[in-house]
């Protein structure tokens, strides 16, 4: 999306699962935007290329390692970021993964891993980003849910697929709660994005056919097209767009 350097001049942004994909081309565009970037991960290397990319760039920021499962973490990710200015005014809860197969074959194990970095993490992350926000009676957040959260996707695993429809009530019920405060909570749910995660379980054939089946205008969504949704959302542009759960899916909600 190409916004102004001034939308979001002197604004810090925090964005977890920053060092890929989705959370990295999300780093990219608000740092174009003007805002100071917290980018977060566990993959270290990765996450520290993309701030520098931005810096490259003529941005500004700054890497920080953080687990999203854990709760220490992410308070101290958090008191980081706001700690750059005294302030946080934009957070994209973006990380996400699934472990097993199927309903009874998969171990409580994989269960609790899903469960807990889909939908524990962006709550741990709102619990600890809102109250800098409510403060001062401005912030945007937007969580990454799924297509599978709203929809059957044969390809995604029954803990993933109800980690992310939660992740979409949980956003509502957040927008809702928080609206008197100047604080705009929305989702955003992607449909079949070529990322690193997509490229590891599917081949090219595998791709082009599943977006073909699943997504009516027929190919797979770059990472940039996502983040395009979430960046307006944090824009003044959709500045009465809260409480909603925004499809980026290539028309697959309609099929």
């Amino acid at each position: 999306m190409v916004v102004s350097k001034e939308e979001f001049n002197g604004k810090v942004a925090l964005v977890t699962g920053g060092a890929a994909g989705i959370g990295r081309a999300t780093a990219l565009g608000l740092a174009a935007g003007g805002a100071q970037v917290v980018v977060s991960d566990i993959a270290v290397e990765a996450g520290e290329a993309v701030a520098a990319e931005i810096r490259a760039a003529g941005g500004s920021a700054h890497f920080r390692r953080a687990d999203a499962t854990q709760g220490s973490e992410v308070r101290e990710l958090v008191a980081f970021a706001a700690g750059l200015t005294g302030r946080l005014d934009i957070a994209h809860n973006n990380v996400g993964f699934s472990w097993g197969t199927g309903v009874e074959d998969i171990t409580e194990e994989d269960w609790d891993k899903t469960v807990d970095l889909c939908m524990k993490a962006p709550w741990l992350c709102m619990k600890s980003e809102l109250p800098l926000m409510v403060a001062k009676g401005t912030g945007a957040i937007v969580n990454t849910a799924s297509m599978s959260g709203v929809r059957y996707s044969e390809v995604a695993n029954v803990a993933y697929s109800a980690a992310k429809a939660a992740v979409i009530h949980m956003t509502r019920y957040v927008a809702v709660a928080y609206a008197k405060h100047g604080i705009r909570v929305n989702a955003v749910s992607p449909g079949l994005v070529k990322t690193q995660a997509v490229e590891k379980f599917l081949d090219p054939e595998q791709q082009n056919a599943l977006a073909a089946m699943s997504q009516p205008i027929g190919r797979i969504i770059s990472p940039d097209e996502i983040a395009d949704a979430v960046i307006w959302l944090c824009s003044g542009a959709a500045s009465m767009v809260t409480g909603e759960n925004v499809c980026v899916a290539g028309g697959h909600q309609a099929l």
